[in-house]
């Protein structure tokens, strides 16, 4: 067990466990005891007494179910034997399994064995289902038809069929007797399952070296130690065998040491069958039972020694409803043990809280009692509950850190991120969403809005390129159709971005931090094909890519650090190292394998790599699964999460392909197999097992929470518990926690009590000085300086100086001025993200002015002409609003047509015009050659019409749903009344010498009629309504030219159908606490 015991010559065996040391040397058998009762150590104490009686340590083994308890067991045995051996004295099985076949091999002159990740496994079962789907289209069929490609292409049905075939390994079914099976019993998946383990067990066979998984090769040493001949020393070296943990030995490892029996040497397991955790994997409850049953003795171990005797009485509670599956002589009575605090039970109401509280209760065990974070850990369910409790806990500033395999390596982003350079690199086509997520990714460090910047210098830098060129050649038409966005549509935003990713030089020309960043990524990927073209390993590529991001140091300083941001970088780093160390083999394996054919496997495959970890680490907090803690102990353990539906799981492992079958069908005489009932019912056995080595970890504190709200409760298992306990989340334990009460306090005391000190309430006088004290120590957040909207503003000056430019007013914005100021400051200022609505709206007016022609098949080929220019987060998105616009297409097609069939005549399409505005009484003019700043009321009009009468109308297209339908609600329309105004004073050359016809809207959505758009008329201006206007826009420019901005909070800033950016202002906080 590892823990942070005393030094071992303190230790000093109880009578049960002297009864074991004094075991002779060629005794076997089984121990077993409750968990805390010194298993582990009296293991530890027999091997030393065993070496100290004369046996040669290299004919002593420890065999333990994992390399991590392995690794765990080796310096403690060392410590204990205090003398040289030729190699560890603790293996896991799989690796004494490995060194029986490598000697074996050797000795043979045969190739030796390799060991198949399980990686390697779940891509060679990936590249035989994709065959599969291959075959069928062809009209070969293997998979029934509830096992269509859809299910088999997910990396469920991957993972369920390498259990399916590690579960026939190791009970020695082959292909031939599993097609027996399936057609015995009727289950068509176990006739396509046979099929398939023959194809795997050919592909595997002629890979490079000779190569196993791991059921495999135990399979493969259980019978060579039946069969080779005696005295070989490759199996009978080995004298003395003990194991560790012998409740977690497959069907697989009970045959090995009976094979290790069988041969003379002695064998003396360690174990508790009610704590197991692998059932999964096959370590049955059986199995110990055989094991014991085949040994003989059974020697028991009695005395607690780990916990108080009221955690040893709850974790008795548990095990006594564990069905009896062989050994039951560890169980003792009830003890009656009165409850103490060494057990708390919290039922909180939201996750968030239970995060809170975990938190809260660690730190106060960290704080106030003086335990190292090591010294704590969490435990729950399944890994994805782990996740989210890393992440949870680092977030609330305590360090934790997740034990086990983790995630897949291609799900961690540094790594997923750097393989996918290699992958762009080997491309000859990119698209832009390869790239900006490239860009935006670990190593070419933007952030959206860094990117959104990055394109708009790039645009900008391509229209002053046009505008210059249009100078040079005197074209002034040119000029100015440039200034309007023409010839610029078909080198878009995104196309110079990927034009830029080819050419670094063209990022080089902006000279910004974007572009810079931008311009290195580039020449990496420039580095990588041509090392891809000279015929660089994946290992040199990846070192390539990793060496020049020049991030080693910047991660190495922050992993020094403590905190979230150090222990992102410690998994970070972690997960690239095995990253290089996948690729090492990889490269080793296949010498002139194809670099990409790596790079997908890792990106592909949703399997964890196996990882060796350090057994505690000084500044974390171990997050684990009950199946991780084996072999630990900590001074405080929260088993968190234990919620009705996750903590018992009761659904049927391997159900899919009913791997939970395989195994009383292979073994049963009478070929039957338990029914569900029963297997539920062994299901909630094993989830109690669980919850039994959870409780059983700690030796101080216990601490169980779970969630108690509308949508979830407790779990059944809370019945065995202590009743839950209020708990207080009131009093922080964190420095930002401290700063956050205290801010708050002295913010609900308000700005009239803060402002005068002898006013301040008694609470508010505290927490100021609280604030200050903490401010003078730099803990951030403390100061004012750092509160939001507490500094004085950046400037006080206009928004609009008319002193040193034009004031320039769009008739597209006036109406956004007039319903809000704030919300139109916002957009003016860059605030305003825009969207897919808005860029389709664009591109249907692009069609209007730039078709060749008006019937519905130009209109539709300029539209997709600049398709691209458009962003969709999913394909069927993009196909939704493709129909969309090939609907307003037709629309805007029937309108064109019907104008001309009435005889209308085109005059003016997307006019500019610019009329100056008079501050003083006056009538608008168009612009002079040459004057001072003005106000200028500036835009594009849609179309000028000429109706048969001789009339000008003003239309304007809108392509939104909430545009005004009738001639009421536009008779006030800002927009139109600036286009009239704009005739009237002669700024439209095309409409002079005609009569007004007033302005209209083309509203292709129309949503209160049936017909395929509205067009309400706005009647010409008279002299009042001319007045009138003229006094709206100058409100409007007096609003323009302020330095504040009124935003009507009850009419427009909470209305939440306003879809109005200023309610970036007005949205309240969620959560006080």
């Amino acid at each position: 067990m590892t823990s942070g015991k005393a030094d071992r010559a303190a230790w000093t065996p109880d009578a049960a466990q002297q009864t074991v040391l004094a075991l002779p040397r060629e005794a076997s058998g089984v121990v077993v005891g409750a968990p805390g009762t010194g298993k582990t150590e009296t293991l530890i104490a027999r091997v030393a007494a065993v070496i100290r009686a004369g046996v040669d340590p290299d004919a002593v083994l420890v065999l333990t179910p994992s390399r991590q308890t392995a690794t765990a067991l080796r310096d403690r045995l060392g410590l204990a034997v205090g003398v040289a051996t030729t190699g560890p004295l603790a293996r896991s099985v799989a690796s004494y399994a490995f060194q029986v076949v490598r000697a074996h091999a050797v000795a043979a002159e045969a190739d030796p064995p390799q060991l198949l990740t399980g990686g390697d496994e779940d891509q060679i079962i990936r590249d035989l289902l994709e065959g599969d789907d291959e075959d069928e289209a062809v009209g070969v069929v293997r998979w029934p038809d509830w096992l269509g490609p859809a299910i088999r292409g997910t990396a469920g049905f991957r993972t369920e069929v390498r259990t399916f075939l590690a579960e026939c390994t190791t009970l020695g079914i082959g292909p031939r007797r599993l097609r027996e099976l399936g057609e015995r019993h009727e289950l068509p998946a176990w006739v396509s399952l046979s099929s398939f383990f023959g194809e795997y067990l050919q592909v595997r066979g002629a890979m490079r070296g000779a190569h196993r998984d791991a059921a495999g090769l135990v399979r493969e040493a259980v019978g060579l130690l039946r069969t080779a001949p005696a005295g070989s020393p490759a199996v009978d070296r080995v004298r003395v065998v003990m194991v560790d943990d012998a409740q977690e030995l497959t069907l697989g490892g009970v045959e090995m040491l009976e094979a290790v029996r069988a041969r003379g040497a002695a064998v003396l397991a360690f174990g508790d069958p009610d704590v197991g955790s692998g059932t999964f994997r096959g370590a049955t409850p059986e199995n110990f039972a055989r094991l014991a049953a085949s040994l003989g003795a059974v020697h028991v171990l009695t005395a607690g020694h780990r916990g108080s005797a009221w955690q040893r009485e709850l974790v008795g509670r548990v095990t006594q409803r564990i069905g009896a599956v062989g050994v039951v002589a560890h169980r003792g009575a009830a003890s009656g043990a009165e409850a103490d605090d060494s057990v708390r039970v919290l039922t909180l109401r939201s996750a968030a809280e239970e995060y809170d509280a975990i938190a809260r209760v660690l730190r106060e065990r960290h704080v106030h009692d003086g335990v190292p974070w090591s010294g704590c850990a969490v435990i729950a369910h399944d890994t994805r509950q782990v996740a989210a409790l890393e992440a949870e806990l680092s977030a609330r500033e305590v360090p934790a850190r997740s034990s086990g395999p983790g995630r897949a390596l291609g799900a961690v982003r540094p790594v997923a991120d750097l393989l996918r350079l290699i992958e762009l690199a080997s491309r000859d086509e990119w698209t832009f969403e390869e790239v900006s997520a490239a860009l935006v990714g670990t190593y070419g460090r933007l952030d959206v809005i860094e990117l959104r910047r990055l394109r708009s210098a790039l645009r900008h830098a391509e229209l002053r390129r046009i505008i210059e060129s249009a100078a040079e050649a005197s074209d002034t038409t040119a000029a100015a159709e440039s200034d309007k966005g023409e010839g610029v549509a078909e080198r878009s935003g995104r196309d110079l971005v990927l034009s830029a990713m080819r050419q670094p030089l063209e990022f080089d020309l902006l000279d910004t931090r974007e572009a810079r960043r931008a311009a290195s990524l580039a020449r990496t990927l420039e580095v990588l094909r041509e090392d891809l073209d000279r015929g660089a390993t994946a290992h040199e590529l990846l070192w390539t890519a990793w060496d020049r991001s020049r991030l080693e140091r910047t991660w190495g300083e922050l992993a020094r650090g403590n905190g979230p941001l150090a222990e992102q970088a410690h998994r970070d780093l972690d997960a690239l190292v095995a990253l290089f160390q996948a690729a090492k083999r990889f490269v080793e394996r296949s010498l002139d394998a194809d670099p990409r054919v790596f790079v997908r496997s890792i990106l592909d495959i949703g399997v964890a790599e196996d990882r060796l970890e350090a057994p505690t680490r000084d500044g974390s907090v171990r997050v684990m699964t009950p199946a991780g803690a084996l072999g630990l102990e900590f001074d405080t353990v929260v088993v968190a999460g234990v919620q009705d539906g996750v903590w018992p799981n009761t659904r049927l492992r391997g159900s899919l392909l009913d791997t939970w079958r395989l195994a009383d069908a292979a073994t049963r005489a009478d070929g039957e197999t338990l029914g569900a009932f029963d297997r539920r019912r062994a299901a909630l056995h094993d989830e109690l097992r669980l919850l039994a080595r959870a409780l059983s970890r700690a030796t101080a504190r216990v601490i169980v929470t779970a969630v108690d709200d509308d949508d979830s409760g407790p779990s059944v298992f809370f019945e065995l518990l202590p009743d839950p306990e209020p708990f207080d989340l009131d009093h922080p334990v964190s420095l930002r926690g401290l700063v956050a009460r205290h801010r708050r306090t002295l913010t609900a005391a308000g700005p009239r009590a803060a402002a005068v000190p002898g006013s301040l309430a008694a609470p508010a006088a505290r927490a100021a000085e609280q604030l200050a004290l903490l401010a003078d120590a730099g803990v951030p957040g403390a100061s004012p300086r750092e509160w939001y909207g507490v500094p004085g503003p950046t400037s006080t000056g206009p928004l609009r100086d008319l002193s040193r430019e034009d004031v320039r007013v769009s008739p597209s914005r006036l109406h956004a001025l007039e319903e809000c100021e704030l919300n139109w400051v916002i957009a003016d200022l860059g605030g305003d993200p825009g969207g897919t609505t808005a860029g389709l709206g664009t591109i249907i007016h692009a069609a209007l002015e730039h078709a060749a022609g008006h019937d519905e098949t130009a209109l539709w080929a300029e539209v997709e002409s600049r398709w691209g220019e458009l962003t969709f987060e999913a394909a069927w998105r993009d196909r939704a609003e493709q129909t969309r616009a090939r609907d307003l297409v037709r629309r805007l097609h029937l309108y064109l047509r019907r104008f001309d069939d009435a005889g209308g005549t085109l005059i003016g399409a997307e006019p500019h015009f610019e009329v100056v505005i008079p501050l003083e009484d006056g009538t608008p003019m168009a612009v002079p050659e040459a004057s001072e700043h003005r106000v200028i009321l500036s835009g594009y009009i849609d179309r000028v019409e000429l109706t048969p009468e001789g009339t000008v109308v003003i239309m304007d297209l809108k392509t939104g749903k909430r545009e005004p339908q009738t001639d009421a609600k536009v008779l006030d329309n800002p927009q139109l009344g600036a286009y009239q105004l704009a005739f009237e004073s002669g700024a439209i050359p095309e409409a002079n010498g005609h009569a007004p016809g007033g302005a209209k809207l083309l509203v292709l959505r129309p949503s209160a009629t049936g017909s395929d758009y509205v067009t309400p008329w706005q009647p010409p201006f008279d002299d009042e309504r001319r007045d009138a206007f003229v006094g709206r826009i100058r409100t409007a420019v007096a609003v323009m030219r302020g330095e504040s901005f009124t935003a009507p909070y009850e009419e427009h800033c909470r209305d939440e159908h306003s879809y109005g950016l200023c309610r970036i202002h007005t949205v309240g906080a969620v959560s006080a606490s």
